[in-house]
């Protein structure tokens, strides 16, 4: 049984994939896409080659690009993602990132205050089920789609991960809260033995989009010029600790940690009023996703003494925990 685990954010493309306790491989993309139209053109008019092409309504589109790539593009931030052609999009690359023309299950997320809703979920879940026609000459047959909240995947990820086993006992049979910092949205979990409490979870809007666009202006107020998100968000990605401003290197790791000392703290202040019923007694804090470094602090001010663990491949934590619920 083929599984594909799904994880398509704001910022990148995360991908699981492979047979059912076999060899799981992993790739992770830039979140842009838009029409073939809107990509640069190298000297001597020729399109450039480094993007997956689908078509969408039958327009011929980039997918798994930077977003900076793409002239004139407007990101899609908003809680209806994924009903947008951008995540159509996505979506397809993912399909065809996997060379296979049948998947048996794909296992993706959503929002933890979507993913609590029946309806959210099944209309997800009918958006990527059946047969889609990516290319005039390619179809793929998904044929059956799990919807998780997302951090969950996190979880997983966890469970299966080389963490010594006596912190996997406690992970298993005791309180543990996921913090999945992403581009759009933070979203955490609250399980007890593996089971998930929603009433202790939930969603806050101060991500790591809200934190780039403060760098950002921190930036400005020192350089007189502001970068933009696109430029921060490629030097993230791209593991750079500078970027070039009117001809001066900015050292980005100081205005990304001041500006983490502000997001960060607004955006568990809703954790901490979501937990406050069920007490803030977590054995274990777990951060997965792409922007968890930036929450460390943070989450040590409002769980001091519980176990603070950051999963191997952040980023990739919720893909690969999905592929694992499969």
């Amino acid at each position: 049984m083929f599984v594909l685990g799904l994880d398509i954010g704001y910022s990148n493309l995360k991908i699981a994939m492979g047979d059912r306790g076999g060899e799981m491989t992993t790739k992770i993309m830039p979140a842009g896409a838009g029409s073939v139209d809107l990509m640069p053109r190298q000297v001597g008019a020729n399109l450039s080659s480094d993007f997956i092409q689908v078509y969408i309504n039958g327009e011929k589109w980039a997918a798994g690009v930077e977003p900076d790539k793409l002239q004139g593009w407007e990101r899609e931030l908003h809680r209806d993602y994924k009903n947008t052609d951008v995540y159509k999009a996505l979506f397809y690359a993912a399909l065809l990132t996997s060379e296979r023309d049948v998947i048996d299950v794909v296992v993706t997320g959503l929002p933890v205050d979507q993913a609590m809703n029946e309806k959210e979920r099944t209309e997800l879940k009918n958006n990527l089920i059946g047969e889609h026609q990516i290319t005039p000459k390619r179809t793929v047959l998904v044929k059956d789609v799990i919807v998780v909240p997302q951090p969950a995947g996190a979880y997983m990820d966890a469970v299966h991960s080389s963490i010594e086993e006596d912190m996997l006992d406690v992970i298993k049979e005791g309180k543990t809260v996921v913090i999945d910092p992403g581009f759009y949205s933070v979203d955490w979990v609250a399980l007890v033995e593996g089971e998930i409490h929603y009433r202790s979870s939930g969603t806050s809007l101060k991500a790591m989009s809200r934190l780039i666009q403060t760098s950002s202006e921190l930036i400005l107020d020192d350089f007189g010029g502001a970068p933009g998100v696109e430029k921060i968000e490629k030097a993230i990605r791209e593991q750079k600790n500078s970027i070039y401003l009117f001809g001066k290197k900015v050292e980005l790791r100081e205005y990304i940690t001041k500006a983490s000392d502000i997001v960060s703290k607004e955006a568990l202040t809703s954790m901490r009023k979501t937990m406050r019923s069920d007490g803030m007694d977590a054995d274990v804090v777990l951060l997965a996703g792409g922007g968890s470094s930036e929450y460390v602090q943070a989450a040590k001010s409002v769980f001091p003494s519980s176990i603070i663990i950051e999963t191997e491949v952040p980023v990739l934590s919720n893909a690969k925990g999905f592929w694992y619920c499969a």
